[in-house]
């Protein structure tokens, strides 16, 4: 199976992922008029830190969230959910586009510079077991386009590779209201076995409702990805940790 067909099969099950439930809540109820919505743009202030090698070229990665903006070639990062009165859908979606010339070998006698344009996208399917906890089970989706050039004392080696893997993931979402107009949610994801060794996603954050239907939202979020395939030339190791500050807006119907 070619890599754009199986890319395909991918995205398509997640849109049966992202799809499926309403669609059921709908038959189950007649209407939609029990489904509410709930969608988060935000920003990410992130430092990353980790490790990615193209064969035999490796390079340590050390941006905090200065050089990643300088770096910053163009992001997206957005999460919907939607929940009838059990089930439920999520749905997380991370593309960042970076570049940058920070890269330091492991012995600080090597510099470089390296790219990584990075999709990540997460279907889950969630079940509430209390007022203010839902079970979350699923497939993420990352794709990863990176390049590595290295300058030594006697030569400079580069190499570029694209590189796509999915993992089942499961997960808790807590969720639970402040007072009148702040509420808290917390999200725990672990996944990996199939594509990355393992992956874990956490966010937790406050938001404050400033309108009827919006608010601002301020948290952290963590992602940690350890994958490694191939040998040789054909190697590819993106061992990363992304995480920092965030801030978003919430749109809730």
């Amino acid at each position: 199976m070619t890599r754009l067909k199986r890319n395909t099969l991918v995205l398509l099950g997640l849109l049966v992922l992202i799809l499926a439930p309403p669609a059921f809540a709908q038959d189950a109820t007649g209407d939609a008029a029990g489904w509410s919505n709930t969608f988060v743009l935000y920003l990410l202030g992130p430092t990353l830190d980790g490790t990615v090698g193209i064969g035999p070229a490796e390079g340590d990665v050390s941006l905090d969230a200065g050089d990643v903006f300088s770096a910053l070639d163009g992001a997206f990062l957005g999460i919907y959910a939607g929940e009838g009165e059990r089930w439920g859908v999520v749905a997380d979606l991370v593309y960042m586009d970076l570049s940058a010339d920070d890269l330091s070998g492991p012995v600080g006698i090597l510099s470089g510079e390296v790219g990584n344009k990075q999709t990540t996208a997460l279907g889950s399917i969630s079940y509430r077991i209390t007022d203010h906890l839902r079970l979350l089970a699923g497939l993420m989706y990352t794709d990863i386009t990176a390049k590595i050039r290295i300058d030594g004392p006697i030569e400079t080696r580069g190499a570029k590779t694209s590189e796509s893997w999915v993992d089942p993931v499961v997960g808790l979402w807590y969720s639970a209201p402040i007072g009148n107009r702040w509420d808290f949610s917390g999200i725990a994801q672990v996944g990996g076995g199939a594509g990355a060794d393992l992956a874990y996603i956490l966010t937790a954050s406050f938001s404050w409702k400033f309108g009827k239907n919006t608010s601002l939202s301020l948290g952290y979020r963590y992602l940690d990805f350890d994958y490694e395939d191939g040998s040789g030339l054909d190697r590819f190791k993106f061992d990363m940790k992304e995480h920092g500050p965030a801030v978003g807006f919430r749109f809730q119907w």
